[in-house]
């Protein structure tokens, strides 16, 4: 007992020294309050009380904007779950129609034609892989070094090489792949799952007049592509009009109108040396007054004048948009595959200048560098809408993925 009157002996006097303390600290201000201990006390404990609230507004407000953020990733990760499962349906769609006579023949022709074209590119990855693991009874570090000399070496870029390599490694690690002969189909599985990307099906239908705006540097294949994708449309019954805005090449405005007249649509054009963007702008304007269904916009690759490029494609979307709000509705980049690592920067500059919303890739027939396809989904977030692999209207079609990768992998295994 004696030792409890001690402990409170001594709390009334580390009390009053505290007190004391505080009244020395108002003195220190001026005049010291006349307050007594009873009424200091409350004070210091409505300080403490008034401390202790804000402390819990500031945890409470960390904890509000903890919830909101992991709310907002949230909706972002169901937003592209719902994207994923739009395309997935638009594709099980897309599988389940069924194709006139007419239209399997053209499709197992392109088909055909990709599988011919793409030998090159199949030879420097598979052909190259089997070469690598020939008499060898486990993938060990020779092979994984062999083939990061092979990826690095290939068009699909430093950072896909990087990433497809980790993957083969992983799968090493993990005892999950074990069998040299099977490396070739492991790289194509890994292939085909980075090239499957959550976008929005094309609908070219969504707007009226729907205004495509295509750019790619000269020698890519821009006005073929218009006049194939101008055929195709016009084949499926709409009303097609064409714009020749590269009035910097002579040739591509009379190529254009040879595809017109082969088409049977309409084409605005003006002599070479012409405003791009006065063509561009009298193109949209008339084909919102005459009911138009979709217009292909040619631009220019290069210029013989002092004005930037970039500039120029800047402009003529600025002057689409005074004369239809929304539009362009896609802008879409043509790139030749033969360009091999210059088609990722290419693509780069484009998007950075212009918003690009989608792909076109050329000339994949014959090529070596078809790989550049996989750099530049695995760089992108940016949809490949076409391929093309020869000179006829059959020969640009919609990309798949899969069978994409098939065509450069399947042979090696």
């Amino acid at each position: 007992m004696a030792g409890t009157k001690a402990d409170r002996k001594r709390k009334k006097q580390q009390a009053k020294a505290q007190r004391e303390e505080i009244r020395q600290q108002f003195r220190a201000g001026g005049p010291a309050p006349d307050l007594t201990d009873s009424r200091l006390d409350k004070a210091v404990r409505k300080a403490e009380r008034e401390l202790a609230d804000q402390q819990k507004q500031e945890r409470d407000a960390r904890e509000q904007e903890r919830i909101s953020q992991a709310r907002a990733r949230a909706a972002d990760m169901q937003t592209r779950l719902r994207a994923e499962e739009a395309a997935l349906r638009e594709r099980e769609r897309t599988l389940k129609r069924e194709l006139s006579p007419e239209e399997q023949q053209a499709r197992q022709g392109f088909l055909q034609r990709l599988w011919q074209g793409a030998a090159r590119t199949r030879d420097n990855l598979t052909g190259a892989i089997a070469r690598l693991v020939l008499g060898k009874k486990e993938i060990d570090q020779d092979v994984l070094d062999g083939l990061e000399e092979l990826l690095y070496s290939s068009d699909v870029g430093p950072e896909t090489a990087e990433r497809l390599l980790e993957g083969v490694k992983g799968r090493v690690q993990r005892k999950e792949l074990a069998d040299p002969a099977l490396l070739t189909a492991a790289l194509r599985d890994d292939v085909r799952r980075l090239m499957h990307r959550s976008h929005a099906p094309l609908d070219l239908s969504a707007h009226k007049p729907m205004v495509v705006l295509i750019v790619g540097v000269n020698g890519s294949g821009k006005t073929t592509t218009i006049g194939k994708l101008a055929a195709q449309q016009a084949a499926a019954g709409k009303k097609v009009l064409l714009a020749a805005g590269d009035t910097f090449r002579a040739a591509a405005a009379e190529q254009l109108a040879g595809w017109s007249r082969r088409v049977g649509c309409e084409l605005v054009s003006k002599p070479a040396g012409a405003d791009p963007s006065g063509v561009i702008y009298e193109a949209v304007e008339r084909a919102k007054r005459e009911g138009y269904d979709i217009i292909f916009c040619d631009t220019a690759g290069r210029l013989h004048t002092k004005v930037n490029l970039m500039e120029e494609l800047k402009k003529i979307k600025r002057v689409i948009g005074k004369v239809i709000p929304d539009a362009p509705h896609e802008t879409w980049l043509v790139l030749d595959a033969n360009t091999g690592q210059n088609a990722i920067m290419q693509t780069r500059d484009f998007h950075q200048a212009v918003d690009v919303t989608g792909l076109i890739v050329t000339k994949l027939d014959g090529t070596a560098r078809g790989g550049v396809v996989v750099g530049i989904v695995n760089e992108f977030d940016l949809p490949v809408r076409f391929i093309g692999i020869g000179e006829g209207v059959d020969d640009l079609q919609p990309f798949d993925p899969d069978i994409f990768a098939d065509s450069l992998f399947a042979a090696g295994e």
